[in-house]
């Protein structure tokens, strides 16, 4: 009994690895043909000259394995490729062996390469979905995927403008269903941005290819976007955003929101505040550039509008961003508290019309940014009771009432011109004005020294005398004379300097005498 058992399972064992060895052959005879049935299909379906590597079937279950495919439209050499890909691999079915549908694919280092349009035409040099440059109605012509999926995969759009780089989108994984020409395909797409560095997930619908003119392909869908703000040297927060899109490849329209609960300015010693942004953009996809149509940012309790654009250059990394910022209800002690920590200086409201550029580089942030623009503050109160109270005796000093304590918690008012280059804020007619008194200062304030240089003249409506009581204002009276210019009681030139937080004030007496400007007006250094 044994030994017969022993028997059968030789023969069975036998059978099988003879069967083995016919499969084996008989895969291998096909190779030639599948290498051969690939190559005309795509040939046909792309107008193009195609080229492909080692082909190789499998069997339980049946799959093509390819390498090094090559797509180049008509065989032409001065573009790039169409289509490179490293490796490929077919799930295949014995009825579709020779038919034109594959139910599922598997692509890896998938390189596409859309070149520019022709200046003469005005067209790209790309074949059609039906292969004799017409578009056709019939949609079951070419290749039909029921699934593709696609990791390492990088699109690279080439601009006709030579200033601008070919806009790259690089897509880490890819899943795409219905690839046929005529109909628009389902996908889910995991991409990296590298500045700031994080991952988009998005999902939608894509097509049907307009092969002649792929920048009117169709585009739809929704996305997610985290990314880490420390990835730009000087920024600090973690970013969330949502956001639809439709449109095409060449003009995407793009609306959603973004949450940052931590932003922050890593160079200056300041605290973090709530980011929040609604935002209804226009992207070029053959360029990468944004045209930012609204943005309402709030930060803190700070609000604010923008406009702008965001481009890139030529042989530059990164993309450049210029917008005109607006607010009337920005805080002036969040802000104060963005850039310093502890208790901020001063409260208020500021009115802020600004342009802003922040060009690409290497640089931190504070470095690299400009800014220039007008601001206004109504009703500043300054937090630190000795600042305050010396804002009180000089309204007091200024309408001839120094001792009237009835003057107290006065509110200034403030408005300036501005640019800010390199960290260093610089101020024309920096106005500062309580009631009886006119400050008027220009110079520089430095937001990583925390340090102040200005200049300028105090207008008084009292006379020097009048500031003051008792004795000293009688000694004051002849003197009158002598600071009583320019229609002001008193007229006095100045100068501010030290920190932002304890700034020192000094008079500049032979200015002051002669009614002149002040000395080393530092408004005037660069």
């Amino acid at each position: 009994m044994r030994k017969r058992t022993r028997i059968i399972i030789g023969t069975l064992v036998a059978v099988i690895a003879i069967a083995g060895v016919g499969t084996a052959v008989s895969l291998r005879s096909l190779e030639p043909r599948l290498h051969d049935w690939v190559t005309s299909n795509l040939s046909k379906s792309l107008d193009s000259k195609v080229e492909l590597g080692e082909v190789h079937l499998s069997w339980m279950p049946l799959r093509l394995h390819a390498k090094n495919l090559t797509v180049r439209h008509h065989g032409r050499t001065d573009i790039p490729p169409m289509l490179v890909v490293s490796s490929f691999t077919v799930d295949l079915k014995p009825t579709e062996l020779w038919s034109s549908t594959v139910d599922r694919v598997w692509v890896d280092g998938l390189e596409i390469s859309i070149p520019p349009k022709d200046p003469e035409t005005g067209k790209r040099p790309l074949p059609s979905a039906s292969g004799d440059g017409k578009k056709t109605g019939d949609e079951g012509s070419g290749f039909v995927i029921r699934q593709l999926l696609a990791t390492n995969t990088r699109l690279a759009v080439i601009p006709r403008d030579s200033n601008k780089n070919p806009k790259v989108w690089d897509v880490h994984e890819l899943d795409m269903k219905n690839l046929r020409a005529a109909e628009p395909a389902t996908f889910t797409a995991s991409v990296i941005n590298p500045i700031p560095y994080g991952n988009i997930e998005a999902s939608g619908h894509f097509g049907p290819w307009q092969s002649g003119e792929p920048g009117t392909t169709a585009l739809n869908g929704e996305y997610t976007f985290d990314a880490d703000l420390g990835t730009i040297d000087g920024l600090g927060g973690k970013l969330a955003a949502i956001g639809q899109m439709s449109g095409t490849i060449e003009q995407i329209s793009t609306r959603g929101q973004t949450k940052t609960p931590d932003f922050r300015l890593t160079e200056l010693d300041g605290t973090s505040l709530p980011l929040q942004t609604a935002y209804d953009a226009v992207v070029d996809g053959t360029k990468g550039d944004v045209e930012l149509k609204h943005v309402d940012v709030t930060l803190g309790k700070s609000r604010f509008d923008a406009r702008g654009v965001v481009e890139g250059t030529k042989g530059v990394k990164g993309k450049r961003v210029v917008v005109n910022v607006k607010s009337s209800s920005a805080n002036l002690g969040e802000l104060l508290h963005l850039v310093s920590k502890g208790q901020p200086a001063a409260e208020g409201t500021l009115i802020i019309d600004a342009a802003m550029d922040l060009p690409q580089g290497k640089d931190k942030v504070l470095r690299r940014l400009a800014l220039e623009g007008s601001v206004r503050a109504e009703r500043v109160m300054f937090a630190n009771d000795s600042v305050q109270n010396k804002i009180d005796e000089l309204s007091r000093k200024a309408q001839g009432r120094p001792t009237d304590e009835s003057i107290n918690d006065v509110a200034s008012r403030m408005a300036t011109q501005f640019a800010l280059r390199d960290g260093v804020f610089t101020y024309r007619r920096l106005s500062f004005n309580v009631q009886g008194a006119s400050v008027q200062l220009d110079g520089t304030h430095s937001l990583r020294a925390k340090t102040l240089d200005l200049s300028g003249i105090v207008l008084l409506n009292a006379t020097v005398s009048q500031t003051q009581t008792g004795f000293r204002s009688l000694l004051l009276k002849p003197f009158d004379p002598l600071f009583k210019k320019n229609g002001a009681g008193t007229r006095l030139v100045i100068t501010v300097a030290g920190t932002q937080d304890q700034p020192k004030i000094g008079l500049q007496l032979g200015p002051t005498i002669k009614g002149e400007a002040p000395s080393g007006r530092v408004a005037s250094k660069r």
